[in-house]
């Protein structure tokens, strides 16, 4: 049975460290750090390593840099960082004194319920977790010890945050008209949310979908949210030169004494609730998992029906930095919230995974790339021209800049999203005279009614593989090869392909697909999960957009579309190239990134004139 546990806690190790190698924090600091000398009018700064105690009595562990004012009466924006989950305030570290040396209070939180902090573990409930930091800017803009930059409005602040931290920036900022318990605060003047979620129904529930895997890792760890705070604080504490050894000693008591008061995370029961309630599929429970996951979400406080109106956009200067390849937080939230604001605002689409950002607030562990160097860059102008007036021309850069796969070097620009020009391209699924699947240009003239067959059993015989290349570069990309799906072996009729003719023109596409269905279940839930992919002259196959979908019927057997309400699948940036096929396959599972149904089922997928399915690509002009 040890042995067992032994094995289970290796794994689990593993697992965990794949998960959070995005977001690795740096040591605890007792002593005072060196200021930076990057550049000639860097401040030195002093440290501060308390907790703050918000209205509730909840005790909120921050690290304060303070810069050393070189002149009577000179005073600072402050600019505040969230962590991410399953990490604590020490993953600003590098970033917070990096923004104390250019003259900014920098402070870095750990919020309520991870490690050292009070409270529970709510993901981002805006009556506690929101109102926190609220309580955070309170604080340090009364704090005496502090010389806070001041206006009519208050202090001036800016919050950013990468992946959760991302998420309290978009719940955060200022919006217009906030309706009643809106968590945003009007003192916030610019934000810069990385890598965060703005729909977390989007994030966790897309088109009805239950996302397995990264909710059910997310779940799991937010138990072991103390445990993960205390070895990544050993792990940094050990190699943090900057300390010498009564210092790291001090540091490792502190951290001790932590994980002793409090061994496993306490988690708000809302949690595991919804968690049960949507892998029950308990339908009747539905509305109040949805609301719960709305709440954590800025779009719902933008807009409540979920509808495409925006009452009450984004006001605030924001920033955002998105991935094409983010499997947790798509790119998709990060386009929609540049739509749903009305400040200035600007939006950066990399091609990386969830973590492969990190550099930007965590470049002293993390590899800091070129690309890396520029967004700092970005990000350091925006809060300058925003926060301090500088005129840098910030303001005037390009509004959206996006990754390339046929020109990585150069992003691409554009002033607005969707991408002016962009068409909307049918490709209309049909049957081929030898009866195999294809994709046409022209909607099907036969009234004759056309459709394949699928069976549902759970499972196509294939593992789907969250997006691994960020990890494997730290390791020098000795892993590169790992592919995004991995085929075991085939189930017959549990997918169906459809295949285009060869492309007489290049066809580069930015945004998500759609994908508009007709289709007859013998199952109240059916579950369809479409994927495009370029392939090649010589057929061989690159993916290049996932989607998932779940329906509902009380009454299965009738026909239920996808028409009013299309698949919205990975949003990408990708060129077909002349000569090459598009591919679309549906298939009736995606295990393990979402949770798939059980129950046999058939499923008809008609394709013909009055039911005309169809995947729409978002075509931007050549060149773009």
């Amino acid at each position: 049975m040890r042995s067992l546990w032994a094995r289970l806690f290796f794994v689990l190790s593993i697992s965990f460290l794949l998960l959070t190698s995005a977001f690795v924090g740096t040591a605890f600091a007792a002593g005072k750090p060196e200021a930076s000398s990057s550049s000639s009018g860097a401040y030195d700064f002093n440290e501060f390593d308390e907790d703050w105690t918000v209205r509730d009595g909840t005790n909120i562990p921050v690290y304060v840099f303070s810069p050393v004012p070189k002149a009577e009466g000179e005073t600072f924006p402050v600019v505040i960082m969230v962590n991410g989950w399953d990490t604590d305030k020490t993953m600003y570290l590098w970033a917070g004194q990096r923004y104390a040396t250019r003259g900014y209070i920098s402070v870095s939180i750990t919020a309520r319920g991870w490690f050292r902090a009070g409270g529970e573990i709510g993901c981002m409930n805006p009556d506690l977790d929101i109102r926190d930091l609220s309580d955070i800017i309170t604080h340090i803009s009364e704090d005496k010890r502090f010389p806070v930059l001041k206006d009519v409005k208050g202090p001036v602040v800016g919050v950013t945050g990468y992946s959760m931290g991302g998420c309290f920036s978009y719940l955060i900022a200022p919006r217009q008209d906030p309706r009643q318990g809106d968590p945003c605060d009007p003192r916030i003047r610019a934000v810069v949310p990385m890598h965060g979620s703005f729909d977390l129904m989007f994030s966790l529930y897309p088109n009805d979908c239950f996302k397995l895997l990264w909710t059910t890792m997310l779940f799991a760890f937010s138990y072991m949210g103390n445990l993960s705070g205390f070895f990544l604080n050993l792990i940094f504490i050990a190699s943090d030169e900057k300390l010498d050894g009564w210092q790291k000693w001090q540091a490792i008591s502190k951290a001790v004494s932590g994980l002793i008061e409090q061994p496993i995370s306490n988690v708000s029961s809302g949690l595991p609730n919804i968690y049960n309630i949507i892998m029950g599929r308990h339908m009747e429970n539905e509305q109040e998992a949805r609301q719960y996951v709305k709440l954590r979400s800025a779009r719902y406080w933008c807009n409540e029906e979920y509808d495409g109106t925006v009452e009450h956009p984004i006001t605030a200067p924001m920033l955002i930095v998105a991935g094409y390849n983010d499997d947790l937080f798509l790119a998709n939230e990060g386009l929609m919230a540049f739509n749903y604001s009305v400040g200035p605002k600007r939006i950066i689409v990399t091609n990386h995974g969830h973590g492969g950002d990190c550099g930007v607030v965590m470049g002293d562990k993390m590899p800091l790339t070129q690309e890396g160097e520029w967004i700092t860059e970005q990000v350091d102008d925006w809060f300058d021209h925003y926060l301090k007036g500088a005129d840098n021309g910030a303001e005037q850069e390009p509004r959206v800049c996006f990754y390339r796969d046929n020109d990585p070097a150069n992003y691409g620009e554009a002033d607005d999203y969707p991408i002016p020009g962009t068409s909307q391209m049918s490709l209309f699924l049909d049957q081929a005279a030898d009866g195999t699947g294809r994709l046409s240009r022209t909607k099907a003239r036969s009234g004759r009614s056309e459709a394949d067959l699928l069976i549902n059993i759970g499972f196509t015989g294939s593992i789907s593989i969250p997006y691994l290349k960020d990890v494997t570069d730290l390791f020098n990309g000795q892993l590169i090869g790992i592919p995004n799906r991995m085929n075991l072996f085939d189930v017959p009729f549990s997918k169906v392909s459809y295949l285009s003719e060869p492309l007489t023109r290049d066809v580069p596409i930015m945004g998500p697909p759609r994908v508009e269905l007709y289709y007859q279940g013998s199952q109240k839930f059916t579950q369809l999960d479409p994927c495009i992919s370029e392939v090649a002259p010589d057929g061989s196959e690159n993916i290049v957009s996932i989607g998932w979908y779940e329906g509902y019927d009380e009454q299965p057997g009738g026909i239920e579309n996808t028409a009013a309400k299309p698949i919205e699948m990975q949003a990408i940036y990708h060129r077909f190239p002349a000569g090459s096929r598009i591919k679309l396959e549906i298939a009736t599972a995606d295990f393990p990134q979402v949770y798939p149904t059980f129950d046999f089922a058939w499923i008809w997928l008609y394709h013909d004139k009055t039911m005309p399915s169809r995947v729409i690509l978002p075509v931007v002009p050549n060149g773009t």
